[in-house]
């Protein structure tokens, strides 16, 4: 009998142990899940905390960039072109961050959506930073509309510039010709305002045909005259505004020419040092040729 009692509490100590291995596997596979979800989960929000510092520096970047347009916008009212290709690039720039914020934002929201367990705070930080690229895009969107008018402003000064540009070459041109003009006429008053003399003895002029011996009897009686065909380049040119006298320094000179007689005179009492051009402009009213004979 008392064998028999301790053949029993034998089995019940090996059917004891049995379900104690039994608990102890369960508990440890436990454990390992337990151990494996948490290193998904630390993993996970690795890469979350990773994608949240990208999106920052992208932010970071976008502030920098759009703050030197802020101030290059405002600071240059008349932008140069190397200025303006580079509030442009400056844009370009802002607008590819963005759309690289967007699309990180997204796959943030959709492995939070993916996963089996909510992170609330986590959730909301990127509710926040996609409210916040939202915004940064609508500020993209406005200073590219400015760019694009400092673009329109540049345009429509090259524009004026091209419309000054061509007034200038215009006025110039009329300038030119009324130089030219003016030229012409200077040349004109100078022909009108020119006359031409010659002194010498009769025999002198004679031989150099300025003048003729017409007239009179047996050689007694002749007038000394200008021919038709005369030498004209015997004579002096003179502008008959500058030319008031001309000194003679002989015995006695005779004017062959027709000029008024009050219209000048001939100084020395028994010599004819100069003419005197009293009244120019009845002087040479009648010729613009003067020549006198003298002794």
């Amino acid at each position: 009998m008392k064998n028999l009692a301790i053949f029993g509490l034998m089995i019940l100590l090996l059917a004891s142990c049995h379900n104690y291995k039994k608990d102890a596997q369960q508990l440890a596979h436990v454990r390992d899940s337990i151990q494996r979800e948490a290193t998904v989960k630390d993993s996970t929000i690795l890469s979350y905390l990773s994608d949240f510092n990208e999106i920052q520096a992208n932010l970071d970047s976008i502030k920098t960039l759009e703050e030197l347009v802020t101030v290059q916008s405002e600071t240059n009212r008349e932008l140069t072109n190397t200025q303006k290709e580079r509030i442009l690039e400056d844009i370009v720039m802002i607008n590819e961050l963005l759309q690289k914020n967007k699309a990180l934002t997204a796959s943030l929201q959709k492995k939070l959506k993916n996963s089996n367990y909510k992170v609330g705070k986590l959730e909301t930080t990127i509710k926040q930073l996609q409210q916040m690229v939202n915004n940064l895009e609508a500020q993209a969107r406005d200073k590219n509309n400015e760019i694009l008018a400092l673009n329109d402003q540049v345009q429509q000064l090259n524009i004026n510039v091209k419309d000054l540009t061509s007034r200038i070459h215009s006025m110039d041109s009329v300038r030119v010709k009324q130089v030219e003009f003016i030229e012409k006429q200077k040349d004109n008053i100078d022909v009108l305002n020119q006359a031409f003399y010659v002194f010498g003895t009769k025999k002198e002029l004679k031989d150099k045909n300025v003048i003729d011996r017409n007239g009179g009897i047996l050689g007694i009686g002749r007038t000394s005259t200008i021919p038709k065909n005369f030498n004209h380049d015997y004579f002096t040119s003179v502008d008959i505004r500058d030319f008031s006298y001309l000194r003679l320094m002989s015995k006695k000179a005779t004017l062959v020419s027709v000029h008024p007689a009050d219209s000048y005179h001939i100084s020395g009492d028994k010599s004819a040092d100069t003419l005197f051009i009293d009244n120019p402009s009845q002087f040479w009213k009648a010729s613009r040729y003067l020549v006198i004979v003298t002794k």
